[in-house]
């Protein structure tokens, strides 16, 4: 009885440090909007709702204050891409999102070499292409 004790107390603590620094649930429901935005549309507000309410009732402890300000950051992201009818320029995060970029370089690249571009042309335009795309993402 006490062993079982000691291995949920044990368990416990792990949780509470894999908890306590865990963005992965709030880049889910980001990445799960921008997904579902470029495939379905307006239906996938719903991912954005429940972001904002995960905000609101499930980071309300000091030590989250790291995910509640990221979390802010990404609300703040799609608030500003649905104003300006932008939301088909999100671009996923994380891990997700570090997958596509490398898909979408390697192809781009590919095309700008099929398109006759020599190396220094193709250079600068995966330049000019980065600064575009993902120069002001922090």
């Amino acid at each position: 009885m006490k062993i079982c004790t000691i291995e949920q107390h044990k368990s416990a603590g792990i949780m509470a440090r894999k908890d306590s620094n865990n963005f992965e649930f709030i880049l889910y429901l980001y990445n799960q909007f921008v997904g579902k935005h470029r495939s379905i549309g307006k239906e996938a507000r719903v991912y954005w709702h429940i972001l904002d309410m995960y905000v609101e009732l499930g980071l309300s402890k000091k030590s989250q204050t790291a995910e509640k300000k990221y979390a802010q950051k990404l609300i703040a992201i799609i608030r500003e891409a649905v104003m300006n009818w932008n939301t088909h320029l999100l671009i996923l995060k994380g891990e997700e999102g570090e997958k596509e970029y490398q898909e979408n370089m390697k192809s781009y690249i590919e095309r700008l070499y099929r398109l006759g571009h020599d190396e220094q042309s193709v250079i600068e335009s995966i330049i000019k292409k980065l600064k575009l795309n993902y120069g002001n993402d922090n």
